[in-house]
This record gives structure tokens, sequence and C-alpha cells, in this order.
């Protein structure tokens, strides 16, 4: 199964106002209820706690069995699948909580839900929310916009923190790349030893528009530097170059031949005047790979790569080399 999105009773665990993966999920109309997004994107159970327990010997009864104290197994209140063995003490976010976290906002008119779903059968789980309307470039022939969105996600599994932050995706192609990093005003991060407070977390959503604009900023100005081919190949060379991996062996990868192939025109918008033989393209051209070409086990591999990983990382490198260049 390519895509490995959570799949519960034959339904995928995932909706969106546009059906953005592999055409699965359920599609929303703008203005639904939190509590329409909690069922149609699957996010309508709980998270649960039950006993560790061990055999000691073979054929032994669960009422015999030992019992460890301080960990506790998390499992899903519908199917109850194990989600993983955690500390007694771990602060659990609810599903249904990720969605209420913008409902204030969105009764308000204040924001849009775009999508929430449910990732490796419910380890963890998330929400985006749109802050406000595209915003285009102003550069060349105007058509290359970024909308801000707000993600929430979290984990019951101990895999990741819950999180809030911001990330820009240009319009064209679908491409994210995250802006509000760790000590970022736009950005807040708690960990499950901890009580997630929402009220504290949504400082930071509010905090985004200000960085949205000063990431549009920085947007303009990569579109008006000239990005030639060999600047390209040096900056792509640098990009993967870590370690003790030989150039040549970087110049020969995939990974290597596909940002550049995209930075010359088979990314998509990567011939706007915005893109083209600019910084803002190479840029993108590197968020394309991470986001959509990437080798991965699965599309929700790289998806969680791209998001919380080393796919989220490589886009990191890519924007300090493209700031600096």
């Amino acid at each position: 199964m390519a895509h490995q999105i959570a799949i519960t009773n034959g339904r995928a665990q995932y909706a969106s106002t546009e059906r953005e993966w592999h055409g699965l999920g359920q599609l929303m109309t703008r203005g639904a209820t939190v509590e329409e997004w909690q069922k149609q994107a699957g996010m309508d159970y709980e998270v649960q706690r039950g006993f560790v327990r061990f055999a000691t010997e073979r054929g032994q009864a669960a009422e015999d069995m030992g019992k460890i104290d301080d960990k506790v197994v998390l499992f899903r209140s519908d199917n109850k699948k194990p989600l993983g063995v955690v500390s007694a003490s771990y602060h659990v976010v609810q599903p249904a909580k990720v969605l209420e976290f913008f409902s204030e906002w969105a009764d308000q008119g204040g924001l849009t839900i775009e999508s929430a779903g449910v990732l490796f059968d419910g380890k963890r789980y998330f929400a985006t929310a749109k802050l406000s309307d595209a915003v285009d470039l102003g550069y060349g022939n105007h058509r290359d916009k970024v909308t801000p969105y707000a993600l929430l996600c979290t984990s019951a599994d101990g895999s990741l923190a819950t999180e809030v932050r911001w990330t820009g995706v240009r319009a064209v192609c679908n491409n994210t790349v995250q802006y509000a990093r760790a000590g970022s005003a736009a950005c807040h991060r708690t960990t499950h030893r901890s009580k997630f407070q929402p009220s504290e977390a949504r400082k930071s959503v509010e905090a985004a528009h200000e960085e949205f604009g000063a990431f549009m900023e920085m947007a303009r100005n990569l579109a008006s530097i000239k990005v030639n081919a060999e600047k390209a190949q040096d900056l792509t060379l640098r990009l993967f170059r870590a370690g003790k991996k030989d150039d040549d062996a970087i110049r020969a990868s995939a990974g290597y031949n596909r940002v550049l192939g995209l930075f010359g025109g088979d990314g998509k918008g990567s011939l706007l005047d915005t893109a083209f033989e600019t910084g803002w393209g190479w840029l993108n051209a590197v968020t394309e790979y991470t986001d959509h070409h990437i080798r991965s086990q699965s599309e929700e591999n790289r998806i969680a790569s791209a998001l919380w990983g080393q796919g989220d990382d490589l886009k990191q490198k890519a924007l300090d080399l493209i700031t600096v260049a």
C-alpha cells in the first residue's frame, strides 16, 4: 500500500478540503464543524491506557503475569490496536483535542481548517488550518503564491512531542517550507512529560502572521537573486555533502540529479519568473524533491520525514544555504 494512511474498516483516516494524498480521504467543505472533521478524518476515537504485563513461564494466566508499574501501553478505543509503551506519567493529547485547538478561531472566522488525519495506525495525528489567503510574491508574472498554514501534531507512542508551528505552502506545487524553527515565536513545543497548554500554544499561531510577513520578504529577495546552473550545482553539492561522502558519489546520486532536474525546468512552477534560475526556484526544487520525490518505503514515511524528520532537516539546510549564498 503506497500511501499508508491509516485505514480503519476500509476507510482512510484523512480528510481535506482538497484530495491531496492519492485521492484518498474524505472531501470536506470549508466551514464544516469540528465534530464533522473529527468523524470524517477518523479522529473520533480516544487513546486509552492499559497495564503492561509479562509472562514469566509458558502458558501463564494473565492474572498471574508480572506487571510493570511505571509503564503503560496506549491503545485505540475503537479497534484496540496498541500504539506504544510509554511512561505512566505520559500526557496524552487526544485526537479530538487536536482539532478543537483550532475551533475558537474557526468559529470566529479567523482561520479555516484545511486537513486532518492519522498516520502510522494512530501513533501520530495532526490538523492544519489556513491562517490567511495566499500572498503573491509580487514579482514578474505574479502567479507564484504562498499560503500560511498552522500545523498541530502530536503522537501517542513517544515519537513526537506536541508541536504547533506554521508552514508556508507554495500553491503551484503544494511544496512546504517550514520557517518556524525552535525558539521562534511562531513555534510551540510541549514534551509529553508536561501537560499541553492550548492557551500558550495559541500565542505561536498569533505570532505566525508577523513571521509570515518576514518570510514573504525573504522569498521576494530570493526571487530576485540569480542562480545559474553552475551555482545550482554547487549549492546542491553542499546540500547533500555530509560526513565522508565523496563529491563524485554525490554528483552520481539520484537525489542530486533530481534536485537539479527540478530546478532546471522539471519542477512545478520552475519556469515562472520568480523561480527560473533564481534562489527561490532552487529552494523550491529542494522542497519539491523532499515532499514528493525523495526515496521512501512508503508515502506515509515520506510525509513524516518532510514534516518532522530528515526531509525537514534537508529543507532547513537548503534555506540556510540559499539565504547566505
